[in-house]
C-alpha cells in the first residue's frame, strides 16, 4: 500500500541530503599510470652455416631451372574428324537414294494394286519393246513452216508502198526539192540600203538568214509526246529577237523554253531566258508590217511594250487564230508552218484564266 507524505523537520532533511552527497574530502581520486617507454633492443641476425649457405644456393638454382622448364608432353585434348564421324558428306547421296528407293516402291505397289483390280487379266510385265514415236520430224515440218512464213511476210513488206513522202528515192538518194529562188520585199530592204549591206549569193544562204526555220518537239509531262511543229522566222520583223531564238535552238537549249500561260482559243505565252545579252536589253529594231495578224494563224509575235528591251525573259507568244485586233500593238516574227495540229490538242490542257492543267514541256529544239 501506498504511504501517505509526512511533514519532515529542517534537520532531517539536512541529515538525508548529507548521506546522499558525501563531502570532497571523503572522494578519492586514481591518477593514472605512467608507461616507461621499452628500449629497442636490436635483434641478432642468424648466421648460416656453410653446409645451409651451399644448400641454399642450390635451392636458387633448380628454381631458376624450373621457370623455364617446358613439357614436352601434348596436354591439349585429342583432335577428331567431325566430317568423318558425322557423315556430313553422305546425307545428300542417302536422300537421293532415299527418294529414288521410296520412287521406285511407289511405283511397284501401283504395279501390284492395278494386278489385283484386274485379277491378272492386264500383264504387269511387258517384254516387247514399245512403239515410239520421234518428235524429230515434227520439229523439222515445224521450222520449214516458219520459214515459209517469213519468206512470204518478207515478200509482202517489200511490195508495200508508203503513203508518206519520206525524203528518199527507192535508190537511198535523197528526194529534196530544188532550193526555190528568194526574193526579199523591196520595202524590207529599203531602210538597210544606206548600210550598203552585203546579202548572200546563193538562194540557199538567203533562206538561212532572212527565212531560217526552227524546230520544237513538245511533250506532256508524265503521259506522252505530243508531237513536233516547225516554225519559220522572218528576220527582218526583229532581227535581234530571231537571231536569240536560234542561237538557242542551235544549241538545243529545250529546258529554257517555258509556256507560262495557254488561253484556249487565244494564244499561249512563253518565255526565254535573256542569258546576259545586251543587245536584247537596248532598244530593239522591228518592223511591225511583215506578218499580218489579222490573216495568218499559229504567229509568233511579242508586245511592243518591249520595243525598249527585255529585262530578264525574252517572253512572245503563239496565237492559235487570226487576232485582227493586236494589229498594231504586237511584232510578228514567225508563224508555224508544220505541226498545226499539236496546238489544237495543247488548247484542250489550258485555262480560262491561263493556268496550265498539265505540265508541258520541251525535249528538243533545233534548226533545220
Amino acid at each position: 500500500m501506498y504511504e501517505f507524505p509526512r511533514c519532515v523537520s529542517p534537520e532531517e532533511r539536512d541529515n538525508n541530503s548529507s548521506e546522499e552527497n558525501p563531502s570532497k574530502s571523503e572522494i578519492k581520486f586514481k591518477l593514472p599510470k605512467v608507461k616507461t617507454p621499452k628500449k629497442n633492443v636490436a635483434k641478432k641476425k642468424r648466421v648460416m652455416t656453410v653446409l645451409e649457405a651451399a644448400r641454399y644456393e642450390m635451392w636458387r638454382e633448380h628454381r631458376h631451372r624450373l621457370q623455364d622448364v617446358v613439357s614436352d608432353l601434348d596436354r591439349e585434348p585429342p583432335s577428331f574428324q567431325a566430317v568423318r564421324l558425322t557423315g556430313v558428306n553422305k546425307l545428300r547421296d542417302q536422300a537421293v537414294n532415299y527418294m529414288q528407293r521410296t520412287k521406285e516402291n511407289i511405283h511397284m505397289l501401283l504395279g501390284l494394286s492395278q494386278t489385283m483390280r484386274t485379277h491378272g487379266a492386264i500383264k504387269p510385265f511387258r517384254y516387247e519393246s514399245p512403239n515410239v514415236m520421234s518428235a524429230v520430224p515434227a520439229i523439222i515440218n515445224n521450222l520449214e513452216q516458219m520459214e515459209q512464213d517469213n519468206h512470204d511476210l518478207g515478200r509482202r513488206i517489200l511490195e508495200v508502198v508508203s503513203e508518206v513522202d519520206s525524203g528518199l528515192k527507192p535508190d537511198g538518194n535523197t528526194n529534196k526539192e530544188p532550193t526555190q529562188p528568194f526574193t526579199m520585199p523591196d520595202q524590207a530592204l529599203a531602210k538597210y540600203k544606206p548600210f550598203n549591206i552585203k546579202l548572200p549569193s546563193t538562194d540557199k544562204e538567203r533562206w538561212q538568214l532572212f527565212r531560217p526555220r526552227i524546230y520544237f518537239d513538245i511533250y506532256l509531262k508524265e503521259a506522252r509526246p505530243l508531237g513536233r511543229f516547225v516554225v519559220q522566222l522572218y528576220t527582218e520583223a526583229a532581227p535581234v529577237v530571231v537571231l536569240q531564238l536560234v542561237r538557242a535552238c542551235m544549241c538545243n537549249m529545250h529546258n529554257k523554253f517555258l509556256i507560262k500561260r495557254l488561253f484556249p482559243g487565244l494564244w499561249l505565252d512563253v518565255e526565254l531566258p535573256t542569258d546576259n545579252n545586251a543587245a536584247l536589253h537596248r532598244p530593239l529594231e522591228y518592223d511591225g508590217k511583215i506578218i499580218d495578224h489579222g490573216v495568218s494563224n499559229y504567229v509568233l509575235s511579242f508586245s511592243k511594250t518591249h520595243l525598249q528591251g527585255f529585262r530578264d525573259n525574252l517572253s512572245f507568244s503563239i496565237s492559235f487564230k487570226p487576232l485582227q485586233v493586236v494589229n498594231g500593238s504586237r511584232v510578228g516574227f514567225g508563224r508555224v508552218i508544220k505541226g498545226s495540229k499539236i496546238f489544237e490538242c495543247l488548247q484542250s490542257y489550258g485555262t480560262k484564266n491561263g493556268t496550265l492543267s498539265r505540265g508541258i514541256i520541251c525535249t528538243s529544239c533545233g534548226v533545220l
